[in-house]
C-alpha cells in the first residue's frame, strides 16, 4: 500500500516501518522456517519471487504492511554499520493527540535490518452483510443488481500479527502491535471491522485476541481447524474511540501509577508518525 509506504508507526516497544526492498534478505530467511510456514498458512518462494511480491503488496492498495522493529534491539545514538549514529523515534510522551510528527528519519530502514522481529498486516475487503436465508435482504440485492455498481467501501480487514524471531515470542508484545495497527486502521483507512483467523492450536493467540482485545467469535472451519474472531464498530471514529479505550486500560495494566493523580505515568498515546522518506 503506498499510502503508508512513506510512514513509520513508534510506539512504546515497537517500531513500524513499511516494508521495504532492503528487509527482504532478512523476510526471505524467515519464510523458509517450516513452523512460520505453518503458522501464516504460507508456500515457500524463491528469492526472486519474494521482490516481486514486495513490489505487488506496495503498488496494492488492500494490502497495508509493516515490518516490525523490537525497541529493545535499538539504542538511541549507537553506531550503525556504515559508522553513523542510529537515529531512533523517542517513545511517545504526551495525552493530546498531534498532527505528524516533522522529524524526519531517512535512514531508518538500513540502519534498523538487526532489530527486525516479524511483520504485521491488514487485508482490507468490503464487507458482505448479505444474508441468503433473508428474504428482504435477497429482495434488496436483486434491487441493486439493476443499477449502477457504487465505489467499493473497504470498511473491513484481516489483520495478521507475525512474530518472526523466536527470541521475543511470549513477550506480551502482540496488545500493543494489534492496538498501534488497528488503529492506524481505523484513523488513516476507516475501517471499522477487523478480524483475525486463527488456529485452535494456537493457544496464545486465541487469549490475545479473545480475553485481551475483546475480540468475539464469528465463525469456525472445522476442515481447517480455524476460529474467526471479529472486533466491529458501526463507523470507523466508533472503532477509534474503542481502540483509544483498550489502549488505556492496556497502558494502566502495564505501566506504574502515580500515587498523586492517579494517572498513567508516561503518556496515553498509541504512537507517534513520522516520515520514513521513499528510497525505491
Amino acid at each position: 500500500m503506498k499510502s503508508n509506504y512513506g510512514l513509520c508507526l513508534s510506539g512504546q516497544r515497537c517500531i513500524l516501518v513499511p516494508y521495504r526492498p532492503e528487509h527482504l534478505p532478512n523476510y526471505h530467511e524467515w519464510m523458509q522456517d517450516p513452523f512460520l510456514l505453518e503458522m501464516t498458512g504460507s508456500e515457500p518462494l524463491t528469492m526472486e519471487e519474494e521482490i516481486q511480491m514486495q513490489k505487488e503488496w506496495r503498488d496494492d492498495e488492500k494490502k497495508c504492511t509493516f515490518i516490525i522493529l523490537a525497541r529493545d534491539l535499538l539504542s538511541r545514538g549507537e553506531l550503525g554499520d556504515n559508522g553513523e549514529k542510529i537515529a531512533v523515534p523517542v517513545i511517545p510522551t504526551e495525552h493530546i493527540e498531534k498532527d505528524r510528527k516533522e522529524e524526519s528519519y531517512p535512514n531508518l530502514i538500513e540502519q534498523t535490518l538487526n532489530a527486525m522481529i516479524g511483520d504485521i498486516n491488514l487485508f482490507l475487503s468490503e464487507e458482505d452483510d448479505y444474508n441468503s436465508d433473508d428474504e428482504e435482504n435477497f429482495q434488496q440485492q436483486q434491487m441493486l443488481q439493476t443499477k449502477a455498481p457504487a465505489p467499493t467501501e473497504l470498511t473491513q480487514a484481516e489483520l495478521d500479527i507475525m512474530i518472526a524471531v523466536e527470541s521475543h515470542r511470549h513477550k506480551a508484545l502482540g496488545t500493543e502491535l494489534a492496538l498501534m495497527m488497528m488503529y492506524y486502521g481505523a484513523t488513516a483507512l476507516k475501517l471499522r471491522r477487523f478480524y483475525v483467523k486463527i488456529k485452535d492450536t494456537n493457544h496464545a493467540s486465541i487469549k490475545l485476541f479473545k480475553e485481551k482485545l475483546g475480540f468475539v467469535e464469528c465463525a469456525y472451519a472445522e476442515c481447517f481447524g480455524e476460529y474467526e474472531f471479529e472486533l466491529k464498530c458501526e463507523t470507523s471514529e466508533e472503532m477509534s474511540e474503542l481502540i483509544e479505550q483498550k489502549w488505556q486500560s492496556h497502558v494502566k495494566k502495564t505501566q506504574p501509577i502515580s500515587a498523586a493523580d492517579e494517572t498513567v505515568d508516561g503518556n496515553g498515546r498509541i504512537y507517534d508518525v513520522y516520515e520514513c522518506p521513499v528510497t525505491d
